[in-house]
């Protein structure tokens, strides 16, 4: 829900608004409570860390378990449910402005860029927008260590930013304004040198110098007499200032143009500069890198330009051309005669050779404070001999190497713009209106350009000079196929001829995998998908990654995973098909595929979901070595937008049989990691490929596929249709274990639809059939099928029958989501005959085994059952409803419609038990309506009799009466195991 008219206030007394009128939160403790949770809003809170906030030294002798009472308090009192539990603690979850300290933070940064921008109107307006916050001292009223300490924080904050605003006011000429407003404000603070400084300042420039002077004398005689202190170097310096009324000094500044647009960078502006600040025995020296076109020369001059008065002896630069057309790299001798110039050295007393003219530099800039910018770095030997030893002297590289020969104190990757920052500077560059009239296409165009700086510079560039044009206009023209790289040429400067100088510095072998990587179908790749490729070994492969990496012409997003720039990528595939023949392209993209496919069948592939084929034997491909559960799920968990992809560009090229059989060595990945869209893609195309093949078996294979992953998503009617047009489709002599896998899948979709009428005698031909064929991991499926079905219908005895000997048959293969799933299951049945104690155990072993495998599916039920078995035993009811509260989560998070009916029925039952009768009904009633739209019989009656547990307890017999007799019906009708014990009910209400 959202939270937009909501607002915490916490800069002066605590104050809630709900739609712009306050509301009251309770008494002193909530109040500390909810001011605790604000400050650490969005983030989560521990139990024990509100405990210690809240309650500090006086804790309650309850301990934790006071906390979900206060809780429950507060989110009574505010209007909308904000506090969230999570499995690690509580979060205040807050819409961006709705606190009024983050607005505070957020309007005083804004200033602070645009006082750095050197727009000192708007900074001033932004500062005073911030500090008008300020409703008086933050969190008056309460107290505690923890809100001491804040409210400490807030106020150095707030007066520094008072601070700033100062700086602003004097830069714009209001210094006469500003000492009435200082003269009380440093009477009060008559240690703070910054605000006396800034008051003499003020005077001095309303020709007030003897007042200036005398206050310097004031403070000087202050510091001493109570600190023991003289005044410090800044406060000196504007006495100084004072007494020979001096101007600024005159520096040499080399610093380029750096064009009239930049926007963003806010961040590695300020890493920067606080690397560049010196107070070390070695000069600070700093590093850029980036690819191509990332705005990197003009970071570095925005950096330079905001560290001038730090740096008062000269702002140097020089270009070494590492990467220039038409330009050779820079000789160091001819750099270092341009630095001796800009360093004062007269152009006669420049040694000639290289190594007096590096003593000459060394000795020149010692003691002095120079920033100097070396520009387009080709390599670190284009740098090393120009580095300056004195640590008064700050260094700043660019280039689009890493630099790993230097040794610096900061290096930073920059990156591309963030969408917003994208979106500001085409406004800047094309006119705000225009950008503006069409935001869908202006997101498109920023997608077009990668959010690149160059690109968006040139394409910004040819709409400003072009009128008629509209943004649509020009994203028609990116689209149309191989125009985009030379669309984005402007006046002789492209993302072509960039890209072109780096890969002219490639090796052969580093530009042939450069080209071969453009045929990847997805976005990434790890050493083994290039290895495939390239037809070389997996630490080849990455060893050239990693060369890419180093030259900025890959990215490396996580370790070992790697990815193109989409510009980058199409500039490759240029090459490719320009440079390489037909014939090798084909054969890397083939062994790429064949990789894909062996993969899929790791050894822990099974964790993923049953085999719906067993691959041939091709030529081995290298694969990973899974030492883990763990590793084969991080593999998946990268590859599976990839394989999907490899399954498009084999439908693509009309490779049938490989669509059909990637296709289905890549559905589960898909399935178990939520991309459902991908999925149903996949088995699509893969459909269409058997049927292009007229191979009905393998059309079966698809169909049983397809069957068996959309029943947690859409329930078991529209699964057994599926599953029954694959046993349709099989042929009468097809494989006897596809059959079976067909039949037990059917079987377990009917089970909720038809128990007893279908469902039943299905499995049992189903398992008949998997011991025939010795299927230990088909017989447990079965079993486990059969399990349920009688479980639904409450026939515990023989459901428990099941169970055990299908967990008989999942010990004998490697566990999986599936052996879970029965334990929790088994566990259910145990509680409903009584065994608790085998309940809770087979319950937590169901869940240290979902946890172990990580295995999102099976954790809902997992977590249900334990619930259930502390619910129904009476042993902790509280625990009961959080575990269910998780399972919900967990089952939210899966899409899974069935399980998510499970889930809402346990949290109901166990709201119930709690006394919390008016959140069991909301449960009931929602599994009830989705249900009976569903026409899924089992949930139907779980929903009435639910419904009928809550109107007893509420005193309604009446109506549980009524929910009983539907319940009833449907039963005698649709499941008629589940008549007797719902007519016992009935009974002991109609007497």
């Amino acid at each position: 829900m959202s939270g937009r008219s909501l607002r915490i206030e916490i800069l002066g007394s605590l104050r809630v608004l709900w739609q712009g009128e306050p509301i009251s939160v309770g008494a002193h403790r909530l109040q500390t409570l909810l001011a605790v949770l604000a400050l650490r809003a969005n983030r989560v809170c521990t139990p024990e860390e509100l405990l210690d906030l809240v309650w500090h030294d006086e804790p309650p002798g309850t301990g934790l378990k006071v906390l979900p009472p206060y809780i429950y308090r507060l989110r009574r009192a505010l209007p909308i449910d904000v506090v969230d539990r999570t499995s690690e603690g509580y979060v205040l979850r807050l819409a961006p402005g709705s606190l009024d300290i983050t607005d505070f933070e957020t309007t005083a940064a804004r200033a602070e860029g645009l006082r750095d921008a050197g727009e000192l109107d708007a900074a001033a307006s932004a500062y005073q927008q911030a500090l008008a916050l300020f409703r008086g001292e933050p969190l008056t009223g309460l107290a505690g260590p923890y809100l001491d300490t804040q409210r400490l924080r807030l106020t150095e904050r707030r007066d520094k930013v008072f601070a700033d605003h100062v700086d602003v006011d004097l830069s714009r000429g209001h210094a006469a304004e500003l000492i009435a407003e200082l003269v009380p404000i440093v009477a009060a603070k008559p240690f703070d040198e910054r605000l006396a400084g800034q008051l003499m300042r003020a005077l001095a420039a309303d020709n007030r110098q003897a007042e200036a002077l005398e206050l310097y004398t004031h403070t000087r005689d202050t510091l001493i007499d109570q600190l023991g202190v003289e005044p410090g170097p800044a406060l000196r310096e504007v006495h100084r200032t004072v007494l020979r009324n001096e101007a600024a000094r005159a520096v040499r500044d080399e610093l380029p143009y750096a064009g009239a647009a930049f926007v963003g960078r806010e961040a590695e502006l300020d890493r920067l500069t606080n690397a560049l600040v010196g107070g070390t025995a070695a000069p600070p020296i700093v590093a850029i890198d980036g690819m191509a076109g990332a705005g990197k020369t003009a970071l570095a001059v925005q950096t330079a330009r905001r560290l001038a008065d730090r740096y008062p002896d000269g702002l140097l630069f020089a270009d070494l051309h590492g990467h220039t057309a038409g330009r050779p790299p820079r000789e160091v001798k001819s750099t270092l005669d341009h630095l001796l110039a800009g360093a004062g050295v007269a152009a006669t007393a420049i040694p000639s050779g290289l190594e007096e003219a590096q003593v000459l530099w060394r000795t020149t800039v010692a003691g002095r404070r120079l920033l100097i910018v070396f520009d387009n770095a080709r390599d670190s030997n284009a740098v090393a001999p120009l580095l300056p030893g004195s640590p008064t002297c700050a260094v700043l590289i660019t280039s689009r190497g890493q630099l790993t020969g230097l040794d610096v104190r900061e290096r930073l990757h920059l990156g591309l713009l963030t969408s917003d920052d994208a979106n500001a500077l085409l406004a800047q560059l094309a006119g705000t209106d225009r950008i503006a009239e069409d935001i869908a296409s202006s997101n498109r165009l920023i997608e077009h350009c990668g959010n690149l700086p160059l690109a968006l510079r040139i394409v910004g560039a040819r709409l400003r000079h072009r009128p008629a044009w509209t943004v649509a206009h020009i994203n028609d023209r990116l689209d149309r196929v191989g125009r985009r790289l030379s669309e984005l040429t402007a006046d002789g400067v492209g993302v072509s001829a960039t890209f072109e100088l780096s890969y002219e510095q490639l090796t052969s072998d580093q530009q042939r995998f450069f080209r071969l990587l453009s045929l990847l179908p997805g976005r990434d790749f790890d050493q083994y998908g290039a290895a495939a490729l390239l037809d070389r070994t997996p630490d080849e492969a990455s060893d050239l990654a990693e060369s890419l990496v180093d030259a900025n012409l890959l990215l490396q997003p996580t370790p070992g995973r790697y990815e193109f720039h989409d510009l980058i990528r199409e500039y490759a595939g240029h090459l490719a098909r320009t440079t390489d023949l037909p014939a090798t392209l084909a054969a890397a993209a083939d062994r790429l595929l064949d990789y894909y496919q062996q993969a899929c069948f790791h050894p822990f592939s099974w964790q993923e979901g049953m085999h719906y084929f067993e691959p041939e034997t091709r030529s081995s491909r290298a694969l990973p070595a899974f030492d883990s559960w763990e590793q084969a799920k991080a593999w998946a968990d990268g590859e599976a937008d990839n394989l999907a992809a490899a399954v498009e560009h084999s439908a693509a090229a009309d490779d049938h049989r490989r669509t059909w059989q990637l296709g289905l060595a890549a559905v589960n990945y898909l399935e178990r990691r939520g991309k459902i869209q991908h999925q149903e893609r996949v088995l699509e195309l893969a459909l269409s490929a058997a049927a292009a093949l007229s191979d009905r078996e393998a059309e079966a294979r698809v169909l049983h596929a397809h069957g068996r992953l959309i029943r947690a998503q859409r329930g078991g009617r529209p699964s057994a249709e599926l599953l029954r047009s694959a046993l349709d489709r099989l042929p009468p002599d097809g494989d006897l274990l596809v059959r079976a896998h067909i039949l037990t899948g059917l079987g377990s979709a009917l089970r909720t639809l038809d128990p007893y009428g279908e469902a039943l005698p299905v499995l049992e031909e189903a398992t008949r059939l998997a011991r025939q064929l010795k299927e230990d991991r088909l017989l447990a499926a079965g079993l486990s099928s059969i399990g349920m079905l009688h479980g639904n219908a409450y026939n515990y005895e023989p459901a428990v029958i099941a169970f055990e000997e299908a967990v008989v048959a999942f010990r004998r293969i490697p566990a999986g989501g599936l052996f879970a799933d029965t334990l929790a299951a088994l566990s259910v049945m145990y509680l409903a005959l009584d065994r608790v104690d085998e309940a809770i155990a087979t319950a937590t072993a169901a869940y240290e085994l979902a946890v172990e495998l990580d295995n999102k599916f099976s954790l809902p039920w997992a977590l249900g059952a334990l619930g259930a078995a502390y619910r129904d035993s009476g042993r902790d009811v509280e625990r009961a409803v959080e575990l269910h509260r998780q399972a919900l989560v967990a089952a939210d998070a899966i899409g899974s419609i069935l399980t998510g009916w499970t889930m809402q029925m346990h949290l109901g039952n166990s709201l119930l038990a709690a006394g919390d009768l008016a959140g069991a009904l909301s449960w009931f009633e929602t599994v009830l309506e989705s249900a009976t739209t569903a026409k899924d019989y089992v949930y139907i009656l779980a929903g009435h009799e639910g419904v009928a547990d809550y109107a007893i307890a509420a005193g309604d017999p009446r109506t549980a009466i009524d929910h009983l007799e539907r319940a009833v019906a449907i039963a005698d009708e649709h499941i008629p195991p589940r008549s007797s014990g719902l007519r016992e009910k009935l009974a002991t209400l109609t007497g």
